[in-house]
């Protein structure tokens, strides 16, 4: 058996914790071990992980941190305390999915036969039964990326195991040596973009191999716990980030063009689909940004 360690960074995640745990508890394949990272949520998240933990059958750690360390920072102290045990495998995930009983089972299984370094599922969105990510790749000019098959119906043409660029860490699989090799994530993001940075330093960078494997799939409750996508927090942090790793990891004409597009776009489109706050509050994050890399 291949030991897993499944790192989950709660804030404010209470009311998503309920199937999260149900689903994990109903896997067919059991040598995992979750690891607990609460952020200092103001309701009662701890508090309820705790009691659900209680009446499972796997064993659960938990880190009640004093302050909101943000994702990267809360997945580092899980992914470290996992491969201190011993784990061969850590799994990242998000707590707002709910599993199918084979899911773990079919991506380990999966990333073996694909002899991939990294691996993740199918995902669907949990209301619609659409899918919101069948793996992905990176965005030349954005300095972003894309899901492939977001908003599709599932009609076959994602049912194939390949190799991807790049897919979102709200549930991937990853060989202990890949943290070795590449490192953890990298803090400063907080949120939004960690992951980005993560899979572009493992798979573009130190060229290992990331795999989608569609018979593993699972439902995602998508943004259940960070608020609407026009609020302060999100226009802050993606505007911040998204300068920052353009900044941080693009050279040459790729830097360029990336910045070059990304200026244009708040000067033509961002007044039309912002508001003036918006607008302000994105403006300010991108100079934070590029003061990141100074």
């Amino acid at each position: 058996m291949s030991k897993i360690g499944i790192v989950t960074v709660l804030y404010n995640s209470e009311s998503v914790l309920d199937e999260f745990f149900r689903t994990l508890d109903e896997q067919s394949f059991k040598d995992f071990t979750l690891y607990v990272i609460d952020n200092a949520s103001s309701d009662r998240s701890l508090a309820e992980a705790r009691r659900l933990a209680e009446s499972v059958s796997f064993q659960c750690v938990f880190f009640a941190e004093q302050q909101n360390w943000g994702v990267a920072k809360g997945n580092n102290i899980g992914i470290k305390a996992a491969m201190t045990d011993g784990c061969e495998y850590v799994l990242l995930s998000n707590n707002d999915i709910v599993l199918r009983p084979d899911t773990i089972k079919r991506l380990l299984d999966g990333m073996a036969a694909m002899h991939a370094d990294m691996a993740v599922p199918k995902i669907y969105y949990h209301d619609s039964g659409l899918i919101w990510c069948a793996g992905g790749k990176f965005t030349y000019f954005r300095g972003g990326t894309v899901h492939f098959g977001l908003m599709k119906r599932d009609d076959g043409r994602y049912d194939r195991c390949r190799y991807v660029e790049y897919a979102p860490t709200c549930f991937m699989l990853i060989k202990r040596e890949v943290f070795e090799e590449v490192g953890l994530m990298d803090e400063r993001y907080f949120v939004y973009y960690d992951d980005t940075d993560f899979v572009w330093r493992a798979v573009k960078q130190s060229s290992l191999t990331l795999a989608y494997i569609p018979s593993s799939t699972l439902r995602h409750k998508e943004s259940a716990c960070t608020g609407n996508v026009g609020s302060d927090f999100k226009v802050r942090y993606l505007g911040r980030n998204s300068r920052y790793f353009a900044l941080k990891n693009y050279t040459g004409i790729r830097k360029t063009l990336t910045i070059l597009y990304s200026d244009l776009h708040t000067l033509l489109i961002k007044p039309f689909t912002h508001t003036h706050h918006q607008l302000k509050v994105h403006k300010e994050a991108t100079a934070e940004g590029k003061s990141m890399i100074r």
